[in-house]
């Protein structure tokens, strides 16, 4: 994560995982953290993957739970190729601005 410009977070959307979701978004706050870096001050991405499976978590959960600031998020199916382009064109969109802005 060091010298990082912007963060994709993929969470997977299968319901047993959403706990493991939550543990790793925490994870990366702290491992950011460790380099000074605070998570709100990065081009941040969500991609809620494995959207094509059963049983899944609703977007609006990942969003109050991983994403109450609203920041933008990509429903995909990565197996699929689903969401995948879209993810990266917005992440590369919030990168731009923000080194236009620096």
């Amino acid at each position: 994560l060091k010298g990082a410009d912007g963060i994709v977070f993929v969470a997977d959307s299968q319901i047993p995982l959403l706990d493991a979701n939550l543990e790793n978004f925490d994870g990366l706050r702290k491992n950011l953290l460790e380099f000074n870096v605070d998570l709100n001050f990065i081009p941040l991405i969500f991609q809620y993957n494995k959207r094509d499976l059963d049983n899944l978590i609703p977007v609006e959960t990942f969003n109050s739970l991983l994403n109450p600031l609203k920041l933008p998020y990509v429903e995909a199916s990565a197996v699929n190729g689903v969401g995948v382009f879209e993810t990266l064109k917005a992440s590369a969109k919030q990168v731009l601005y923000e080194l236009r802005r620096k």
